[in-house]
């Protein structure tokens, strides 16, 4: 049995390996690559829904419909599956515990793709449509930067270079605006069936919003909370 645990991060070689594993003949170009596959478990982790990964797996190997299996061997199967596993649940832990710290594999190198990185991330937002639609509603600038880089020609000019100074920024300020709902939704399900629940304070409709950007809870997080109930 391997010693990493379920939280660390993929090693440069374990990337290398997936990589390598999603790009085989057999899978016709039908599966992601590394930098979309990132993409999208950074959307899904963001959700204050915890999807389950039957709700974001599919899509790995079938990026067009999410609806093929995989067509490699069993072993290769199996291996790529844990690896992605693997990275959602490191993505998960990292936005929980560090989220100031969080960047790209874009960042890494110039071998991982801006757009399919933000392309898996627009993806990634259609499997949790409701929280995302609320959240381009209140908060549209947090969403724009991903669905500009998504279908990008050129990363060159003055627009793209200005959205891909926003991701990162933009990453943070879901996370933050929704840190408090995953909170409540994960204390629920480890406490169900206690004698003790104890939740944190309620949010006043004309109170500072706790995403933190200064406007009222009415003007700014009050819908996309209310789908998440």
């Amino acid at each position: 049995m391997s010693s990493i645990s379920t939280t660390s991060p993929l090693s440069d070689d374990e990337y290398a390996e997936l990589d390598i594993l999603l790009a085989k003949p057999e899978l016709a170009g039908r599966a992601m690559d590394v930098s979309m596959l990132e993409g999208l478990i950074t959307a899904v982790a963001l959700s204050p829904n915890q999807l389950a990964s039957t709700a974001w797996l599919p899509w790995v190997w079938d990026k067009a419909a999410g609806s093929a299996a995989s067509t490699l061997d069993a072993g290769d199967t199996a291996r790529a599956e844990a690896l992605a596993q693997r990275h959602f649940e490191y993505m998960v832990e990292w936005l929980a515990k560090d989220p100031s710290s969080f960047e790209p594999i874009y960042a890494c190198g110039p071998e991982w793709s801006v757009p399919g990185w933000c392309a898996g991330f627009v993806l990634g937002t259609s499997l949790d449509k409701p929280q995302w639609a609320a959240l381009a509603v209140s908060h549209p600038e947090y969403v724009a930067p991903f669905k500009h880089l998504a279908t990008a020609a050129e990363l060159d000019d003055e627009a793209a270079e200005d959205a891909m100074d926003a991701v990162i920024p933009s990453v943070i300020a879901v996370n933050e605006a929704w840190a408090r709902q995953r909170h409540l939704k994960s204390q629920a399900q480890t406490q169900a069936g206690s004698t003790v629940l104890r939740e944190l304070p309620k949010t006043g409709r004309n109170d500072p919003c706790h995403c933190g950007s200064g406007k009222k809870y009415k003007k700014c997080c009050a819908d996309a909370d209310s789908a998440a109930n």
